[in-house]
């Protein structure tokens, strides 16, 4: 037996899962980050504290599987996040993290003189305030004293590694995701340093997902009780939730809702659409994740539950009781339609300047119509990022589910219903710590191929489409999406 340690560290949460060699999970351990967000456009975490967190996580597990065989420990991480760092090797910042948006003048700056055309067609990540390189102009152009006296730009995972071994290593999957590197070359894209108005030598060395480090500082062989166990860089935990649904091939996508979502494929080579909508990541030489991560998922049915309902979703049987009241009502909402921009969005849209909309009100409209639409708001959000993968041609017959939202049928059928595809359930503990297992797997040779893994994973319940559902919601769709295009010039000067 041979036991593989995947570690996902998230916005919200941070797993440590242990797997055995058959993917059977030994054990597991969870943690909730704790963010600061006192504005929507500020949205931070305190490296430190997320240090100790993942390093208590690690020890609790390693110290249960004590005397067991551990062949390695591999790590997803979250993407987008950046720390100014001094020459004394200190944050000069708290991490800021993906939904921080205040640098969208700087965003549009590079929009608006052509330089994001550019910059896509080099990094495969359109430009949005969440990418590192934005955040970065932000800091010069507003915390002048911090930029001039930041040795290295790094992200979370980085920070660890360093703290772990001393080296300021990424893997080319982050570094792909801060707009930063040459998804062709894998290196660092002069244009976008210069953008920045930074030097190579303050980012890390980028190294291969599968790269791993064994010679832990001292105090940390002494913490963690181990010696020589091999620490796998890993990748981002959106590469890896299709790794862990087992989605390899191009007719099949992943679909993951939590605090966000997204919706992914598996491609064998980076491909770019001819309008910078979707982004396109490398995880292995021959795979490349292609889609779009959306803001606004579990955190909008939060909010609407916690402002209009009174009503705190604190648990996964909380989130299923309100999906429960939407469908109380059918599907369409009555007319009732919702934007759920509410932290601005990603992808296909790019626009952090974009707000939540509710549209359709009528005096027939009561509160499980608005629970609907919000739910409702969600899926369309997800489904136009869907759209758009599939917009030339759709080889898409199955759609992989991860996420807190598994836990709802009714809202994994309601995803079939607007998607009009099988829906099958990711039966993972958790598909990005899942994922993040078997690139460690391979990363360490215990497994000498890397795509047919996924066979053996465990899938759930498959969920069929109902057409006349179908119907329905494409017309609500429709104009969803004809919303946002009619307010799209009036979202800016609402934010000014």
């Amino acid at each position: 037996m041979s036991i593989i340690i995947g570690a996902d560290i998230g916005t919200s949460n941070i797993k440590v899962i242990a797997f055995k060699n058959d993917k059977e999970v030994l054990l597991s351990e969870t943690a909730s980050c704790t963010t600061i967000q006192p504005s929507s456009e500020k949205m931070e975490q305190d490296p430190e504290l997320i240090l100790q967190s993942v390093n208590s996580l690690l020890k609790k597990v390693l110290s249960q599987l004590e005397g067991k065989p551990v062949t390695g420990i591999c790590f997803s991480t979250a993407m987008h996040s950046i720390i100014a760092i001094d020459d004394h090797n200190k944050p000069l910042t708290n991490a800021i993290l993906w939904g921080d948006t205040r640098s969208m003048r700087q965003c549009n700056r590079l929009k608006e003189n052509g330089m994001a055309e550019k910059l896509y067609r080099q990094t495969g990540v359109p430009l949005h305030p969440a990418l590192p390189l934005c955040k970065i102009m932000w800091i010069k152009e507003n915390e002048p004293g911090i930029f001039n006296r930041a040795h290295k730009f790094i992200s979370l995972k980085e920070y660890f590694f360093f703290q772990w071994f001393e080296k300021y290593i990424i893997d080319h999957s982050i570094a792909g995701a801060t707009g930063m590197q040459d998804i062709h070359r894998l290196q660092w894209s002069g244009a976008a340093l210069q953008a920045a108005g930074i030097r190579e030598e303050q980012l890390s060395r980028i190294v291969p997902v599968t790269h791993t480090e064994t010679q832990l500082t001292g105090s940390y062989r002494k913490y963690f009780g181990i010696e020589n166990i091999p620490f796998i860089i890993g990748s981002s935990d959106g590469c890896l939730a299709n790794t862990g649904s087992g989605v390899f091939s191009a007719d099949e996508a992943a679909l993951t809702i939590g605090t966000s979502g997204a919706v992914r494929t598996t491609i064998p080579a980076p491909a770019l659409n001819k309008e910078p909508t979707l982004f396109c990541y490398p995880l292995l030489e021959d795979v490349f994740i292609k889609g779009g991560a959306v803001n606004n998922g579990g955190n909008v049915l939060s909010w609407f539950a916690g402002n209009f309902m009174n009503q705190k979703l604190s648990s996964e049987s909380d989130y299923a009781l309100l999906v429960d009241q939407a469908h109380t009502v059918d599907a369409g909402a009555n007319g009732l339609l919702f934007l759920p921009y509410l932290q601005g969005e990603r992808a296909p849209i790019w626009d952090a300047a974009a707000r939540g909309v509710f549209f359709g009100m009528n005096n027939l409209h009561c509160q499980p119509h608005f629970v609907r639409a919000t739910l409702e708001g969600i899926n369309y959000a997800l489904y136009d990022v869907f759209c758009e993968l599939t917009k030339d041609h759709d080889p898409v017959k199955t759609i992989y589910a991860s996420g807190g939202f598994v836990q709802s049928a009714p809202w994994v059928q309601m995803v079939s219903d607007i998607f009009n595809k099988e829906v099958v359930i990711s039966n993972q503990a958790d598909a990005s710590a899942t994922g993040a297992a078997l690139l460690g797997w391979y990363a360490t040779g215990a497994s000498k191929s890397f795509i047919p893994l996924s066979s053996s994973l465990n899938k759930g319940k498959t969920f069929y489409p109902n057409k006349e559902k179908h119907t329905t919601y494409m017309r609500q769709f429709a104009i969803f999406r004809s919303l946002y295009l009619a307010l799209e010039k009036e979202f800016p000067r609402l934010h000014q």
